[in-house]
């Protein structure tokens, strides 16, 4: 073991912060100090040895400046970004907060920060992590900078920034100023499994952690555990550059989310007076919209900064947006409302779960602040409870607004559109339409008491369909349609996570007696079994043998070798599996509606009283022949054999060179385990994105890249010594390319192999590794 001792001098720190950081193997810091402060000054400290660049790009971002660094970007995307950002106002927010903090998140707010710049400053700018090397944006960070970024992720607004930033009235005449954009996707995902008494080994509880979120930019996850003697002991992971942990465990409770389906903002159309586009009526009388005139820095080619202004819209309910289909005429406009608007007690709400000493204590957490952002909660405790709730912060609608919604949903087409598109909209004439104000929680959300949750003894899990299958055999009913759809199909994904943990036979992932042990439980997270495959392949595969061949757009494509290989295959999606990589070319040809429904890829429909079942069963059309042709075609053209194992094609970049990695996608293979390929609009951070192969959904020039998906992988189980966890953080530690812990761990997970999580002190000083860092930061 190694011991560097270092003093660390701040010049304008508030207080004295000690701290201890060990660092073990695959470089996860273990943190400990005896006050929030110190904690978190550790904790910003060894953050920024990973990630220091990530963060200061996500300040730069909050504050509104990129265009002020980068120019306008590419289709004015870092104008519009400055635009959006300033407009929402986070820099304000958080002043506006800060003092309000509490003494505890205060002092977590600024060791942090301090931490964080502690490095920077010993580091030099020249010498961060990542990809901002020596670059004038990478500098110190204020308390206020890191409160506005944390609370840009807590919102849902942000996604909509190129929305906000183009909306403007029109000039004159009917036409809109720009025709409008669509609604962005939000590819984040993620599975959780929380495992009762009845279905382990140990009689305990077990937590599956499978978050699916980007490989590049904000959205990863840090690994750390932090410490403060007699006080708190938690394990886990947090998204980059938020305090404490979001997902994890401590020696009582474990847990983990999944994004919600649930709707986390409404849309509201505005009638507009006549030859008045930013006035509208509200209960029959006009209001006057408010307006912002924003002043953008944008940098030219030259290197100067020009001053740009920009004036953005508001109603009483949020920024007007530039949806399409939805443009801003003379008649009519829309706006946002965002529910985690006025989300401030997420540091609370996380705090308290890391300080949770029961099952009910991490309820209690829930219900007190009820303010969970985005995403759902699977649970798990030491006494073998296990529990499923989304409380995500959602839109609380009176009864009477409810069903005037599901009647505009039959009888009006543009609310029917926006709602096929993922987003609710109402009328924003009438105060009927106002979200509601529960005392027992910040005005406007749904109250925890009408939140749907589920405690079993057996199983809960999640997939990111709604609250509705949260265990194969027991719904839950009764709820808002914001808050999520009931008795619909299920996504493949969500069914074959059901059928994982609902299987007790001797052949199942638990083995012979039914009851998962460690090892059983993370061999199934990373068991790569494709629904789509189980349901149809065997009757694809005789299909195609029988026809031999078929004909598309005038060639006859042999399919007589593609029937072998699907034959053949065991229908699992591991880097040595021949037969994915033509069973994903063939299955992605398909809408993503077939994978629901009957029609053109199922025979049986959905059943809502069977939705772990159906649909089943391969369509009686030639669809399947025909798409399998074109499978072989796409793959000839890419001159890549029908043989090919998975892992020669789909990997990871990273230095010196690709990974082979397993996994699949969730829609179209219904894999648990998946990887995939996005952008990451987030983000400045560079990555390479190869051009598709044509004909295909997926498969590109160089085979299929990963930079999305398994995050985070951690099964566990509570013993009568306490936790036993296994993890693999997919894409390592480091965003540093010089660091070891830059891609060891994405090795790890393209061989499947697991690594222990050092939790107790014996663990930890066990380790070969093992490094301590001590720091102090005293006044000048």
């Amino acid at each position: 073991m190694m011991v560097f001792p270092v003093v660390l001098c701040m010049m304008q720190t508030p207080k004295v912060y000690e701290a201890e950081i060990r660092w073990t193997q695959y470089g996860i810091p273990h943190i400990t100090a005896k006050d929030w402060g110190s904690l978190s000054y550790g904790e910003g400290y060894a953050f920024a040895k990973d990630h220091l660049g990530s963060l200061a790009d996500q300040v730069i971002r909050v504050r509104g400046e990129r265009a002020r660094y980068f120019g306008a970007g590419p289709g004015n995307r870092h104008v519009s970004s400055d635009i959006a950002f300033r407009a929402l106002g986070f820099v304000e927010q958080a002043q506006a907060l800060y003092p309000k903090l509490t003494p505890e998140i205060r002092e977590t707010v600024d060791g942090f920060t301090a931490g964080y710049n502690a490095y920077l400053k010993e580091k030099g700018p020249e010498s961060v992590a990542s990809w901002g090397l020596g670059t004038e944006w990478v500098r110190e960070i204020s308390a206020v900078d890191l409160l506005a970024y944390n609370l840009s992720v807590i919102a849902t607004t942000p996604n909509l920034a190129e929305l906000i930033a183009s909306a403007a009235p029109p000039k004159s005449g009917l036409e809109p100023v720009a025709e409008g954009l669509p609604v962005p996707e939000f590819p984040m995902a993620s599975n959780g499994w929380a495992l009762g008494s009845e279905r382990t080994e140990q009689g305990k509880g077990m937590l599956v952690a499978n978050p699916h979120f980007p490989w590049t930019g904000s959205n990863r996850f840090w690994e750390k555990h932090l410490t403060i003697p007699g006080q708190l002991n938690v394990y886990g992971v947090s998204l980059l550059g938020i305090p404490g942990v979001l997902i994890g465990f401590n020696d009582a409770v474990a847990w983990t989310h999944t994004v919600s389906a649930g709707k986390r903002f409404v849309l509201y159309t505005l009638d507009l007076v006549a030859g008045h586009p930013t006035r509208y009526y509200y209960d029959g009388k006009e209001r006057e919209m408010t307006v912002k005139q924003l002043k953008i820095a944008v940098r030219q080619a030259d290197g100067s900064v020009k001053q740009e202004e920009h004036p953005v819209y508001s109603s009483h309910y949020g920024p007007m947006v530039n949806i399409a289909g939805f443009e801003w005429s003379a008649k009519r406009a829309v706006s946002v409302r965002d529910a985690n608007a006025n989300n401030t007690q997420f540091y609370e709400q996380w705090r308290a779960m890391d300080l949770a000493k029961s099952l009910d204590d991490l309820k209690q957490a829930h219900a007190r602040f009820n303010s969970i952002p985005w995403v759902n909660t699977i649970a798990t405790s030491a006494d073998g409870r296990a529990w499923y709730a989304d409380t995500a912060a959602t839109p609380h609608l009176s009864a009477t607004a409810t069903t005037a919604f599901a009647k505009r949903l039959e009888s009006d087409f543009l609310v029917r559109l926006a709602w096929q598109r993922g987003v609710p909209l109402l009328d924003g004439s009438t105060s009927v339409n106002e979200w509601l104000n529960d005392p027992s929680t910040r005005p406007g959300v749904v109250p925890y008491a009408k939140m749907p949750m589920l405690e079993r003894r057996d199983y809960v899990f999640n997939a990111n369909d709604s609250y509705w299958l949260s265990h194969a055999k027991q719904t839950i009913t009764g709820f808002s349609p914001l808050q999520g759809d009931e008795k619909t199909a299920r996504s493949l994904r969500t069914r074959m996570n059901a059928r994982l943990l609902d299987d007790t036979s001797p052949q199942g992932p638990a083995g012979a007696d039914g009851k998962f042990s460690l090892e059983e439980l993370a061999a199934a997270a990373v068991s790569n079994r494709s629904l789509s495959a189980e349901l149809l392949r065997a009757e694809v595969a005789e299909r195609a043998k029988a026809a031999g061949t078929v004909t598309i757009e005038g060639q006859t494509v042999d399919l007589s070798h593609a029937a072998q290989i699907l034959a053949a295959w065991d229908g699992k999606y591991n880097t040595e599996s021949v037969g994915a990589v033509l069973w994903r070319e063939f299955i992605t040809l398909y809408a993503p509606a077939d994978t629901q429904k009957a029609g053109n890829l199922f025979a049986t429909d959905f059943d809502p009283k069977q939705p772990v079942i159906t649909p089943t069963q391969l369509a009686t059309s030639e669809t399947a022949l025909v798409n399998l042709g074109k499978a072989v075609l796409v793959l000839k053209n890419a001159r890549l054999a029908l043989d090919t194992p998975l892992g020669k094609v789909q990997y990871a970049s990273a230095k010196p060179g690709r990974i082979p990695v397993h996994g699949g996608d969730g829609l179209f293979e219904g894999l648990t385990n998946v990887v995939g390929f996005g952008t990451n609009r987030s983000t400045l951070e560079p990555f390479a994105s190869p051009a598709k192969v044509v004909g295909s959904r997926a498969l590109t020039k160089e085979g299929y890249p990963v930079n999305q998906g398994s995050s985070f992988l951690m099964a566990l189980e509570y013993t009568s010594q306490g936790p036993r966890a296994k993890a693999i953080l997919t894409y390592s530690q480091s965003g540093d390319t010089r660091s070891p812990q830059f891609a060891d761990q994405t090795q790890l997970f393209g061989a499947k192999q697991w690594r222990m999580v050092r939790f107790t002190e014996k663990d930890i000083k066990a380790d070969p590794s093992l490094i301590t860092l001590k720091l102090n930061s005293k006044r000048p």
